[in-house]
């Protein structure tokens, strides 16, 4: 099902690109597909106690998916856009002793998946600075996905969603060498309030050979939020990425 999630918007992005350049010329888009290999650390906890995604639930380093499309423009007072779709899925196989998750305790050993997967929603506005292209406005990303957890020998298990919005701010910077088709860059979007924050951070460098370019860079995603009723998340995804984008 997440296979075919991927491609349709894969296919959807690049025909939505095409369609908006045509119909508005001075309109720039980009798109973009990457793949990022993520590490993961930290506690997921529905109860009174944390479970270890490392220790306790088995969780490795995974390769996510992610795709995006971004449209600018020169219209001064309009905010600028971008769209992104991240694939974002750990899962393993661990042993707990005695730990109670959503009202039932698990003992032995343990099936699970967290699946946080989101869609960030970025409004922008492009700061007319020389050398620097410096984009500056607000995130929003919407987690659609769940945490699942399997008692093998029982086979108890229980589902909690995740659904949840979180807003951001967003700061993204480029800098590239001219004659070169060299450049650099990097963005953090960052959010604390009311016990909760959340960090996305990330820095890569960059090759252009118009139409086309390739990022390649380190990415860090740290969440500590109570999500769907008493769930809450803190965990940290880190890790290298790489990205091919198209402009239009």
């Amino acid at each position: 099902m997440k296979t075919t999630t991927r491609a349709t918007i894969g296919a959807l992005l690049m025909t939505s690109a095409g369609a908006a350049n045509a119909v508005v010329p001075l309109v720039d888009v980009d798109v973009t597909a990457g793949y990022w290999n993520a590490d993961a650390s930290g506690t997921i906890q529905s109860g009174s106690d944390p479970f270890d995604v490392e220790n306790d639930l088995g969780y490795d380093s995974e390769g996510h998916n992610s795709f995006s499309i971004r449209f600018a423009h020169p219209v001064p007072v309009i905010p600028n856009l971008r769209l992104r779709y991240n694939d974002i899925e750990h899962k393993g196989t661990g042993t707990v002793l005695a730990k109670e998750f959503e009202g039932t305790t698990y003992s032995g050993e343990v099936n699970s998946r967290a699946d946080l997967t989101h869609y960030d929603y970025t409004a922008f506005y492009t700061a007319p600075i020389p050398v620097v292209t410096l984009d500056l406005g607000l995130n929003v990303k919407h987690f659609d996905g769940e945490v699942f957890i399997n008692e093998q020998v029982s086979g108890n298990s229980e589902t909690v969603e995740v659904d949840e919005f979180l807003p951001m701010g967003h700061v993204r910077a480029d800098v590239d060498l001219p004659l070169t088709g060299l450049g650099a860059g990097a963005e953090l979007n960052y959010i604390s309030y009311d016990g909760d924050s959340a960090t996305d951070v990330e820095g890569y460098i960059s090759y252009n050979a118009d139409p086309v370019y390739i990022q390649g860079g380190y990415r860090q995603f740290d969440v500590d939020v109570d999500a769907s009723g008493d769930l809450n998340v803190d965990t940290e995804l880190s890790g290298p990425f790489v990205r091919l984008g198209v402009g239009f």
